[in-house]
């Protein structure tokens, strides 16, 4: 994935397979509607950003394909464990007034139509993992 093809959150819409899974704070996506409203953390995005790293890059399979530091963006392909086919996930991390922080997530598969929950697992999964090191605040 090249910087030309990263996601833009703000003009998203997703495809009517249900082989996707879109964690995004409230209304950040207006074309796109989330299926986990993203949590708030008590610490800067850049912060959160490293958490979440951390977290992805340990997994199996899968490849850091793009960062911009800059902007808080990350690309990931993670491949399937028996076939090896792709799936991409990019990640928004924002800065939320008084120091707290959000992110926006988007897994989705390259190929078929169907990926029996593994986006959203994964996407939990990993959350999990960031959750266990920057505890999310509670509403």
């Amino acid at each position: 994935m090249t910087a030309q093809q990263r996601i833009d959150f703000a003009t998203l819409k997703r495809p009517r397979t249900p082989n996707t899974f879109l964690m995004a704070p409230e209304g950040f996506c207006p074309l796109a509607k989330a299926d986990v409203v993203s949590a708030v953390y008590g610490v800067g995005a850049k912060k959160l950003r490293q958490e979440f790293l951390s977290a992805a890059i340990a997994q199996n399979r899968v490849t850091h394909s793009f960062a911009d530091d800059a902007e808080l963006y990350d690309d990931f392909i993670v491949r399937s464990a028996l076939f090896g086919f792709p799936d991409n996930v990019s990640v928004k991390f924002l800065d939320v007034k008084g120091g707290k922080s959000t992110l926006a997530v988007y897994s989705r598969s390259v190929y078929g139509r169907s990926d029996l929950g593994i986006n959203r697992t994964r996407t939990l999964a990993w959350m999990a993992l960031v959750n266990s090191s920057v505890k999310p605040l509670v509403p």
